[in-house]
Parts: structure tokens; sequence; C-alpha cells
């Protein structure tokens, strides 16, 4: 026999989370986590937030969801290169280093371009 999937907003933990939200002055939102489906929360910093999965941004549209996907992607990218470049470091050999400092600067070259082309967005709307 199949259980069912537990309630996350039935699980004590949780509801101790959500309670802590509250009681450090967050605001319980109408819109629910994508994943988990529990009530989001915004924090006084502005900040929204899933007392499971934390930090949680609220999209528009589809394009809107693919751009940060996108962008949280070449940041992935960016900290593995850094993480590659520090695990290097020491080696006799700098060549392997080098090529992964040329993918950093090809991450912040990128990360320059979707600046100016969300400010040529923005400046024509």
């Amino acid at each position: 026999m199949s259980e069912k999937p537990r309630d996350p907003s039935r699980d004590p933990e949780v509801v101790k989370k959500m309670a802590r939200l509250m009681m450090q002055g967050a605001v319980m939102l109408a819109e629910r986590c994508p994943i988990c489906g529990l009530p989001l929360f915004r924090l006084k910093s502005g900040d929204i937030v899933c007392p499971i999965h934390g930090r949680v941004m609220i999209v528009s549209s589809e394009e809107e969801a693919d751009e940060i996907k996108l962008d949280s992607t070449i940041r992935l990218v960016e900290k593995y290169a850094a993480s590659r470049v520090e695990g290097l470091i020491g080696e006799e050999d700098p060549s392997r280093i080098l090529e992964w400092l040329r993918v950093i600067e090809a991450v912040e070259r990128i990360k320059q371009l979707r600046r100016g082309a969300g400010k040529e967005e923005r400046g024509s709307k």
C-alpha cells in the first residue's frame, strides 16, 4: 500500500518555522511556494521566503523565469570555476589555472552584457 505524501503544513517543525517568521515581523502572503505549496512570507527586508526552501522569486511570466534560471546558471558556473582555481593553486603547471580564469573572465563579460541589455530594455519601455 502506497503511503500518502506528508502535508508539510502539518509538520510541527514547519509550523514552528512559520510562527517564528511571523514573530520576527514577516507577513504571510497569498502566494504559495511552487515547490511545496506552503504560503510564502515577506520579510522586513522585502525578501520573499518559503519556510522550507528559503528565498524564492515570484515571476510573472515564463520569460522572467527563464531569465532567473539563466542568471542562476551563470552564478553556478562562476562559483564552480572559482572553486577549481582555488583547488589548483600551488600546482607546478599554471596552465590549468589560466583555463579556469578564462572561464571566470568570460562569465564576467556575459554578466556585463546582460546588465547592458537589461538597461536597454528598461530604457525602451
